[in-house]
């Protein structure tokens, strides 16, 4: 069962934001310490099929930051349904983060960051080596106003 994990940095519940993270097995701890420090909640998943058991039974999260390069799995599908028109999803703002590549990823990556955006990500991120504050900085800039937890509507609206 996926849990919801606390942040290590206790801010006020207007400051708190929930983020998702779909990331590889080296880089999922570097991912959540970062958002927990910054204050955040996080909800790691390790796979398409966890993220999305979660984001539907689940009450909301305000940002998903996915690795783009999964094992065995595809971001591009992950990223498909959560921006599909019938989805709830559609307005949860999506971070592809492509996190120390090596050389194939590097390579590879502007051909990833057209796809990711034709596909409707709010932001693609290449860091060739990890780096926290970059990552909060980013992340902060696709957050809510006010987290969805303390409002009764959708804190993504469409228009």
């Amino acid at each position: 069962m996926t849990e919801i994990e606390a942040p290590t940095r206790k801010l006020p519940p207007n400051d708190t934001y929930r983020i998702l993270t779909l990331e590889n097995p080296d880089n999922i701890a570097k991912l959540k310490e970062a958002c927990k420090a910054a204050g955040n909640q996080v909800v790691p998943v390790r796979s398409i099929t966890e993220a999305m058991v979660f984001l539907e039974t689940k009450d909301h999260v305000d940002v998903i930051v996915a690795a783009a390069h999964l094992q065995n799995e595809s971001v591009f599908e992950f990223l498909q349904r959560v921006k599909d028109e019938a989805s709830h999803l559609k307005t949860v703002p999506f971070l592809m983060l492509c996190a120390e590549p090596g050389t194939l990823g590097l390579v590879t990556s502007p051909v990833v960051e057209i796809a990711a955006n034709a596909l409707g990500a709010d932001k693609y991120l290449l860091m060739a080596e990890f780096d926290a504050n970059l990552l909060i900085q980013e992340i902060s800039q696709l957050l809510p106003a006010i987290p969805s937890k303390e409002l009764d509507g959708d804190p993504h609206p469409t228009n």
